[in-house]
C-alpha cells in the first residue's frame, strides 16, 4: 500500500461531520490491466492504493483503515462503509448521458431547461463551479463540441476522484472535453483572470431531496452543503463573459434569497433558472 488513507474532512452539515478515509482497490475480479489502471488513478488523486487479494471490500477498508474506496475496474463504483453488503455506488450521470446523446444526435424534441437557459454555443469554455455527478457539465461538454471546454469544479475529494474516473471510463468524446478539478468554486474563481469563461454555471445543493440520479444519496453526504454565496456569484460575474447561470429546485427558495429572478419556466417544472449578465 502507498501509505495511509487521506482523510477528506468535509464542513459540517447541521452540526455534524462526514469525514472519508479513501483509498483505491479493484473489482474482485479486475480484468487484464485493471490493478496498474487502478494504481495510476490512486497516483493522480494522491490516495493509497490498497490490492484486493480477493477479500471482501469490508475486509479491504478494514485492512487498510479506510470508511470508503474507490473501486475501479471496467467501471468507476464508490463505496462506503454504510455500503458494506453491496458493490458500491456505479458512478453515472443519469439523464446526463441520454441529455448528451440527444443533443450529440441533433434531437430538439426534448426541451432542456439548462441548455434553454444558459445558451451555449460551439467553441464556449465553460465553468461549472458545483460539479456534483457531471450530468450538465456533461452536456455542456457536447454543447460547446470540438473546439470548447468545460472544467468542473468539485470541493469534495471523494467526489472528484469518482466523477473523474467515471468520465474516464465513458466512451463518448463530449467526456474527454471535461476536466474536473478538485476546487473550492470561491477559491478558483478569485483566482481567474477577468473574462476568461464564456458561461459560468452554479448548481449548488437544493434544500430537499427529489428523485434523482443511482449515486445521489452519496453526493448529499459528501458533497459541501454550504448555500451559495452572493460573493461568489460577484465573482462568477467578473469571471463570465457572457452569462452566470444558476440552478435552483423548485419552487426557488435559493434564488429568492439571493434576490435571483428566475427564468421563464414549463408548468410543473422541478428546475428553475437564473441568468445574470457579466459585470
Amino acid at each position: 500500500m502507498a501509505g495511509p488513507p487521506v482523510r477528506l474532512a468535509l464542513r459540517p452539515r447541521r452540526g455534524h461531520g462526514w469525514a472519508v478515509r479513501l483509498a483505491v482497490t479493484t473489482p474482485s475480479e479486475p480484468g487484464p490491466g485493471a490493478e496498474p489502471a487502478a494504481r495510476a488513478a490512486a497516483l493522480r488523486h494522491a490516495l493509497p492504493f490498497a490490492p484486493r487479494g480477493g477479500r471482501s471490500l469490508a475486509a479491504v477498508a478494514s485492512a487498510c483503515g479506510a470508511d470508503g474506496l474507490l473501486v475501479l475496474g471496467a467501471d468507476a463504483r464508490l463505496w462506503l462503509a454504510a455500503d458494506a453488503a453491496g458493490p458500491g455506488r456505479r458512478w453515472s450521470p443519469g439523464m446526463g448521458a441520454l441529455r448528451a446523446r440527444r443533443l450529440a444526435g441533433g434531437e430538439r424534441t426534448t426541451a432542456d431547461g439548462f441548455l434553454s437557459a444558459a445558451q451555449l454555443r460551439a467553441g464556449d469554455a465553460v465553468l461549472d463551479c458545483t460539479l456534483g455527478l457531471g450530468a450538465d457539465a456533461l452536456v455542456a461538454a457536447e454543447a460547446v463540441g470540438d473546439g470548447g471546454r468545460v472544467v468542473g469544479l468539485e470541493a469534495s475529494a471523494a467526489l472528484a476522484a469518482w466523477v473523474a474516473e467515471g468520465l474516464a471510463r465513458l466512451a463518448t468524446v463530449a467526456a474527454r472535453r471535461l476536466a474536473v478539478v478538485r476546487a473550492d468554486h470561491g477559491d478558483y474563481l478569485a483566482a481567474c483572470p477577468e473574462r476568461s469563461f464564456d458561461v459560468v454555471v452554479f448548481d449548488p445543493m437544493f434544500r430537499h431531496a427529489r428523485a434523482q440520479a443511482s449515486g445521489f444519496d452519496a453526493v448529499r453526504l459528501l458533497a459541501d452543503p454550504r448555500p451559495l454565496e452572493a460573493a461568489a456569484i460577484a465573482r462568477a460575474r467578473r469571471v463570465a463573459r457572457r452569462a452566470v447561470i444558476v440552478k435552483d429546485g423548485t419552487p426557488g427558495w435559493d434564488l429568492a434569497r439571493l434576490g435571483l429572478a428566475p427564468l421563464p419556466s414549463a408548468r410543473g417544472a422541478h428546475r428553475l433558472y437564473a441568468r445574470l449578465p457579466p459585470a
